[in-house]
């Protein structure tokens, strides 16, 4: 029934959002943003209503898998109906940074912290078209329940095993444009680092296969529908963020639990405003909020994600920095928005 309700919500807020955004247009005197955000509804409106009761700016949501909403900003290029895009990695952010889609714009709060930790560029691009509010460890999302009699997967290559066949949920890369296809390129970049590119693409097509013969015959279209099939019981396993799983467990009351793999991604949520954005100053207001101790301190109460500015705490159950650089993989950005078609083509002769 919740989940029921969370759709039907988002569709009214959409189709509410679509109208408010005609009536509100560039000549009124009504302050309003206009948000691309690739999160449902249910998770992060909270936020939004934060923002709008601290600053009185109105909040215009559109809420979709990053993949929707990427289509959106290439068609509306030009003539752009969104300020800001909001959630999702940094890949993505490359994708449609590299159409000129993105301003480039540097926040105050971060304008002088470095773009690497370690030798993990997580923070930001060069030269400011999209840039972080908190960052995320890519691992898995399992229902306990449904794992109880199997042990928690601790590496990514353990997926395969035929102890996890008929319980694994993948994500469609083409959609999922976030965890999907992280998860993915983040294995083929470790197979041709290992291994060179002729026998690691080799295995990384090997591994593939073997993550299909172990899957469910469903294919969510991004990590929050997959959440809803773990959750419901359709699977035991999914690719997930690990803030996750204890979001949908409180929201839903799904028994899942976040599963940090000995190989981990390491990535920013980004967020970016985008060029000739109708609203501007608007969409600046709303970045420097996300940034603010406030927002920084919201997103981690209603997202349960951690801050990227000092004097924040790191919610209960986030994965702390110092813990997850050790386990986390040197992941390329740049790599997955490459190869993003080769292995969406591949995804899809499995899934076939």
């Amino acid at each position: 029934m919740k989940i029921l309700l969370s759709v039907v919500l988002a569709v009214i807020i959409v189709a509410s959002g679509i109208g408010v955004y005609e009536y509100y247009g560039t000549h009124s005197k009504q302050k309003v943003v206009v948000i691309y955000a690739d999160y449902s509804p249910s998770l992060v409106q909270p936020l939004f209503n934060d923002f709008q009761n601290a600053t009185g700016i109105k909040v215009v949501v559109q809420y979709g898998a990053m993949g929707t909403l990427q289509g959106k900003l290439i068609s509306s290029k030009g003539s752009p109906q969104a300020d800001v895009l909001f959630g999702g990695a940094p890949s993505a952010y490359i994708s449609v940074k590299n159409q000129g889609i993105l301003q480039s714009y540097k926040p105050p709060a971060i304008a002088n912290q470095s773009e690497y930790i370690g030798n993990h560029v997580l923070w930001r691009s060069g030269n400011w078209t999209w840039f972080p509010y908190s960052y995320a460890v890519l691992g898995l999302s399992i229902n306990y329940k449904l794992l109880a009699n199997s042990s928690d997967p601790t590496n990514f290559t353990q997926l395969t095993s035929p102890e996890y066949k008929g319980k694994l949920v993948l994500e469609n890369p083409t959609t999922s444009t976030t965890t999907g296809i992280a998860f993915y390129s983040m294995v083929e970049q470790y197979y041709i680092d290992h291994y060179g590119n002729t026998t690691g693409t080799q295995m990384f097509t090997s591994y593939m296969r073997g993550l299909f013969n172990n899957s469910v015959a469903q294919t969510p279209s991004d990590d929050e529908n997959a959440e809803v099939v773990l959750g419901q019981g359709g699977g035991a396993i999914t690719i997930d963020w690990s803030y996750m799983p204890t979001l949908y467990d409180q929201l839903n009351g799904y028994t899942l639990k976040p599963d940090l793999l000995s190989t981990a991604v390491l990535g920013a949520s980004a967020m970016a405003l985008i060029n000739g954005a109708p609203h501007q100053s608007n969409a600046e207001a709303f970045v420097n909020w996300i940034l603010s101790k406030q927002g920084q301190t919201d997103i981690g109460i209603i997202l349960h994600k951690p801050p990227v500015i000092t004097g924040v705490p790191i919610p209960a159950g986030s994965f702390s920095l110092n813990s997850i650089i050790p386990v986390a993989f040197p992941y390329s950005q740049s790599f997955t928005s490459t190869h993003a078609t080769q292995i969406d083509n591949l995804f899809q002769t499995y899934d076939a």
